[in-house]
């Protein structure tokens, strides 16, 4: 990445755990928070890796996070419960519900729970494979401040609404696909209109409904696939807010905006005990049956080969821990302004 400086993970992770605690929160949350946003890094989803550690340090020097929050988990039915994160921070709030969600799933052989009163949770991809991890199918989905039109509309009303499903499988890469339900994620808009940057005309909207490829323009971005997309995640605000009573899309604060309001996102969070259905090992047997014979297909005229979902994702995660996480100039800049202000050295290369 061209105007990039490579850090080693573990620094990065040390910076944001040192940078939450500064801004009060627990430890064991601020230690959860750097490693779920730097293992974004790892995986290639810069923009919702450590750079977010200044967004929610200020937001939380403004108390709009709580620092110190006590989580509330009430068992509703034998594999449904509902977290209230109390407004923290909304990694450590989805880590524990996918927690609970392996623990009801040992039990009723399925696993739900609901959050309410949390934050943005970064990459979805972190909690669904952790409940892989333990031998379970993890499906997380969560709303979010609106930036996608919805299909044959023009203003902004859903959120980009990602939803991401985790299995495991004798060997890595598991099965992962973690997506949002629009055309792109209006960070990566975002980050080519910081950087002035050009994008591809299926992506965004004017404010009229056009579409554009100067990302300074783009009001709004689009849903996937137009109304499969739309549908899709119209499904996931329906699980993340109505089962909650948390807002939806057009009713959420926008994070590096509103500076006077909190934000009361809802995620929904499940996990499947394997075991319910059959043996773990002959299951993770009949996955790696499947995904050999997956990448066995022939290939289509100039592709190399067929990648799993998850499986690019899992090979920039294995380069950048040994080569260090490209962080961009500017980002490092912001970075090391809140260093700065907070008394925490931004790590070199």
């Amino acid at each position: 990445m061209e105007g990039s400086l490579l850090i080693q993970a573990k620094k990065l992770r040390e910076f944001g755990q040192a940078i939450f605690k500064k801004v009060g929160v627990t430890e064991p949350h601020a230690k959860e928070t750097a490693e779920i946003l730097v293992d974004a890094n790892l995986r290639g989803i810069d923009t919702h890796g450590i750079y977010l550690s200044n967004l929610y340090a200020r937001r939380l020097q403004k108390q709009l996070i709580n620092p110190s929050p006590e989580f509330h988990f009430e068992k509703r039915r034998a594999g449904v419960g509902i977290l209230d994160a109390d407004f923290s921070l909304g990694q450590p709030a989805t880590l524990e519900a996918a927690r609970q969600a392996v623990a009801l799933a040992r039990d009723a052989g399925v696993g739900i729970v609901a959050v309410k009163n949390s934050n943005h949770f970064g990459t979805a991809a972190y909690y669904a494979e952790y409940i892989a991890g333990q031998d379970c199918i993890g499906l997380v989905m969560c709303d979010g401040e609106c930036d996608v039109i919805p299909f044959g509309g023009r203003e902004k009303f859903f959120g980009t609404d990602p939803i991401c499903c985790c299995v495991p499988s004798q060997n890595q890469p598991w099965f992962c696909m973690d997506m949002a339900t629009s055309e792109v994620a209006f960070g990566k808009v975002r980050a080519a209109a910081e950087a002035g940057q050009s994008i591809p005309p299926n992506w965004a909207v004017d404010r009229e409904g056009n579409p554009v490829t100067d990302a300074q323009q783009a009001y709004a971005v689009v849903p996937m696939s137009g109304p499969k997309g739309f549908a899709l995640g119209m499904m996931i605000e329906i699980l993340s807010s109505r089962l909650t009573g948390m807002p939806y899309g057009a009713h959420i604060i926008r994070k590096f905006d509103d500076w006077e309001n909190r934000a009361f996102m809802g995620h929904y969070i499940q996990a499947i005990d394997i075991e319910a259905f059959c043996p773990m090992e002959e299951f993770k047997k009949s996955m790696h049956e499947l995904m050999t014979d997956l990448k066995r297909q022939p290939t289509a005229p100039g592709v190399n080969e067929i990648l799993i979902p998850g499986e690019p994702e899992w090979r920039t995660k294995i380069k950048r821990a040994k080569q260090g996480c490209p962080i961009r100039k500017e980002d490092a800049q912001l970075l090391h302004q809140l260093g700065v202000d907070l008394g925490v050295s931004f790590p070199t290369p």
